[in-house]
């Protein structure tokens, strides 16, 4: 298989060799009857997966929109915004659902382990003004959700989010951001645009 797969790559650049006009060019004269050309080729792809090796799509949000966040009026009161996000397992292949699953971790794309580990959106125009956001997996958010980010970070991948066993699954998540957070700040000084990545991490896990 292997000589055969040789003689295919070598019968292609000498193809290539054949066909290809090459950009520059060298003469044989009666002065110089001799002369070398390069024969270059390309070849594209990867190995294909072990048929029996594990394969998934999961579809993350492109973008996640607040919208406009309306500055408190009163700050003795909670002033939450909340937005919905959705994840879905798209496609698994030979994933076994009794042993296995699609982990799906996510984190800031500033957090580290040992650092800040905060959500977070900043003002386009100046990185320093910013505010965090709390991330659950549920929606909409209830009496009884807690949202992911309320203990520490401790994997470089982030924080654990769901898991994922079957083709088709969906998590609805929230976004939460506490609005009072911008009564620290004159609202003149904080008007303008505001963004942030939240980073996902996928894995193949032993449940």
């Amino acid at each position: 298989m292997k000589a055969k797969r040789v003689f295919t790559i070598f019968l292609a650049v000498l193809m290539i060799a054949m066909t290809v006009v090459s950009v520059s060019a060298a003469e044989l004269t009666n002065q110089k009857p001799g002369g070398q050309t390069e024969v270059i080729a390309k070849i594209s792809g990867s190995t294909p997966p072990d048929p029996g090796s594990v394969s998934y799509v999961i579809t993350i949000p492109e973008v996640v929109d607040f919208q406009e966040l309306e500055y408190p009026s009163d700050t003795s009161v909670p002033n939450y915004s909340d937005v919905s996000y959705t994840l879905k397992a798209t496609e698994i292949n030979n994933l076994d659902p009794t042993t296995q699953q699609i982990s799906v971790y996510v984190k800031d794309q500033n957090a580290t382990v040992n650092g800040d580990q905060e959500f977070y959106i900043a003002n386009k125009s100046d990185a320093n003004i910013k505010f965090s956001y709390d991330v659950y997996n549920s929606a909409p958010v209830g009496d009884n959700s807690v949202n992911i980010n309320r203990n520490a970070m401790t994997q470089a991948a982030g924080y654990y989010l769901t898991g994922f066993k079957e083709q088709g699954e969906t998590l609805d998540g929230t976004l939460r951001l506490d609005r009072n957070q911008l009564a620290a700040h004159e609202l003149a000084d904080i008007v303008g645009d505001y963004s942030g990545y939240m980073v996902f991490f996928s894995a193949v896990e032993t449940i």
